[in-house]
This record gives structure tokens, C-alpha cells and sequence, in this order.
């Protein structure tokens, strides 16, 4: 059967076993401070994201059924085929265009909130203040109204795709990507307004062996590919849209740092001298990556770590020969 993600760790919400039954936990002596994911989405996954330490403290305390420990969860994404993402919010000069382009997706947003956009200084703070209000705005639209605008967005928009249609010049790429990532979000998760949320936030391809990070309190989900995700020792997720799980707006935009532009894309840097081992240090002290490549007939000598690490072969067989056996 495909799986959507494999977990290795020692969360309590899907701990690892070996093969004789014995836990991972047991055999590293203790608790490991990341927990390191295969991930393979086919199809969206929920509009999210994860608190810093404070906030998952608080979280616990308040609903420890839904937020199940009370660390931060910081992660690092690395693509192993073309990635799809939405990560981080557009800058305000974006969204004013797209508020203008589409009427569907300016009527769930209140006049208030659009003149804040419209209207925003310069200043950071005050960009990140009309951020704020606006997306607060769009998630607190009632339903009804939302599910009606959809409904006209696509219908719109597939009028617009069709090869009957032609395109003005002047439209930038982005716009129309913008469209088509709207179109098919909508046929994932049908009513679901979450579909409009590329109007939002950024949408990233990255190639294979290209990374980004992503912060606590930034918003992001994942489209579609394959990546190794590594993160933080936590299964906090903050959700808003394109789930059928439990969604916490409210908290969600109260987290929010309303950062604007998306993630810095890094393609690693080689270590220990050998451009075969590329290594993606986020900036967080809990974990880092590096992807190995050993080519047909190679060998290729790791140094020892003083700390716990999981070995994982995406592709292809070998030998280790080691102290340890």
C-alpha cells in the first residue's frame, strides 16, 4: 500500500520499532530531539502552522487533546522530486493585484480590511498590521458566502483556461500560476475555501535536492512531490483550510508573525570536503540533514557523530563496515 509519510523518531504519537520489536527510543537511550519524516503528497496537504515554544506551551495546557506535547516544531524541507509548496505570505503589493483581478475573492474580505491594503504605508509594522487584518478578514468570512464566490472564482477562471480563451500579454506568469493552483485545490477539496488560498501565499517549485525552511508561526502547506521533511520533536499543527481535520483559526491568526515574501531556497553546502555529502544546517540546534550520494562502485568514509542519527537509503543497495558491525 503507498504511504503518505513515514515517520522515524521517538514522538509518542508514532514511535519507532525495529525489527526484533524493540523501540528506537530504548535503543538511543532517551528521547531524540527531531523527529525526521519521508513524506509523499499526492494530493494537499492542510493550510498550517506550527507554534514556537511559548505558544505550543500554551497550546498543550489550554487543549492537550488537539496539541498533544508543548514543543515547537521548526522544519526543514527537502525536495527529492519537483516540489510544489505555498509558503509564507505574498508580499501586500501582490495581494492589492489579485483583490483588483478577482471580485469573488475581494467580496470575502471586508471593505475595512481591503481599505488597509489599499491604503498601507511603508512601514513594516503597519504593512504586517494590514496583513493581519486581512487575512483575518478572509478566514472569518461565513461559509455561505465563500462557498458562493468559489463557485464563481471557478467558474471564471476555467472559462479563462480553456484553450478558447487567450491570455492578455501583459498577464505576468505568476498570475497565471496563481489561477491554475486555485483550480486545482478547488477539485481536492470541494467548497473548501482554503482553494483560494494561493491568492495568499507564496507558490514554490523547487527541484530536487533544493531545500527551504520554515520558521514557527509562518504559514505553509504542502501541494504535491515527495521531500524528507526534519523537524523539531513535535506533532503541533496549527490548521485553517483544506482539511477535514480540526481547525483552529482563531489561534492561527493570532500566531501569525505576518512575515511577508517566501522561504530563502538552498541547495546545501558539501561537507567534510567531499561534494558527494550535501548538508542543509537550518537554524535551529535540533537537527540538520545531509543527502549522500555513492555512485555504482564507490565507496565513502562518514565521520563518527557524537549524536544520534538516522540512516535512511532512498535508492540502491551497499555495505557498512564499521566498529559497530
Amino acid at each position: 500500500s503507498p504511504y503518505a509519510e513515514l515517520w522515524l523518531g521517538t514522538h509518542p504519537s508514532g514511535p519507532t520499532t525495529l525489527r526484533d520489536g524493540t523501540t528506537l527510543e530504548s535503543v538511543v537511550g532517551g528521547q531524540l530531539p527531531f523527529l525526521f519524516k519521508i513524506l509523499s503528497a499526492g494530493k494537499a496537504l492542510s493550510i498550517q502552522a506550527h507554534p514556537c515554544k511559548d505558544g505550543a506551551k500554551r497550546l498543550h495546557l489550554e487543549n492537550p487533546t488537539n496539541y498533544g506535547d508543548d514543543n515547537h516544531k521548526p522544519e526543514l524541507a527537502v525536495a527529492l522530486t519537483p516540489f510544489e509548496a505555498m509558503c509564507g505570505f505574498r508580499r501586500l503589493e501582490e495581494i492589492a493585484i489579485l483583490i483588483k483581478k478577482h471580485p469573488e475573492f475581494a467580496a470575502c474580505i471586508s471593505n475595512e480590511a481591503k481599505l488597509a491594503i489599499f491604503l498601507c504605508s511603508r512601514d513594516e509594522d503597519d504593512k504586517k498590521k494590514a496583513l493581519r487584518m486581512l487575512f483575518q478578514s478572509f478566514m472569518s468570512c461565513p461559509v455561505e458566502t465563500s462557498q458562493v464566490q468559489l463557485k464563481k472564482l471557478l467558474k471564471r477562471l476555467q472559462k479563462e483556461q480553456s484553450v478558447d480563451h487567450v491570455h492578455p500579454h501583459e498577464e505576468p506568469p505568476w498570475e497565471r500560476k496563481c489561477a491554475r493552483a486555485i483550480l486545482r485545490l478547488a477539485q481536492q477539496f470541494p467548497g473548501d475555501s482554503g482553494a483560494m488560498a494561493p491568492f495568499l501565499l507564496n507558490y514554490l517549485l523547487i527541484a530536487p535536492g533544493e531545500s527551504f525552511y520554515m520558521a514557527a508561526n509562518e504559514p505553509h502547506a504542502y501541494v504535491a512531490g515527495e521531500i524528507i521533511e526534519c523537524m523539531a520533536c513535535s506533532d503541533n499543527v496549527v490548521r485553517a483550510g483544506l482539511t477535514p481535520k480540526f481547525k483552529d483559526v482563531d489561534n492561527l491568526v493570532n500566531m501569525l508573525t505576518y512575515s511577508m515574501g517566501g522561504p530563502t531556497i538552498n541547495a546545501g553546502t558539501p561537507a567534510y570536503g567531499d561534494d558527494r555529502i550535501m548538508r542543509y544546517t537550518p537554524p535551529t540546534r535540533e537537527f540538520e540533514v545531509m543527502i549522500i550520494t555513492c555512485n555504482p562502485g564507490e565507496d565513502i568514509t562518514l565521520p563518527a557523530l557524537s549524536v544520534p542519527a538516522i540512516f535512511v537509503v532512498l535508492e540502491g543497495s551497499g555495505n557498512t563496515d564499521n566498529e559497530e558491525g
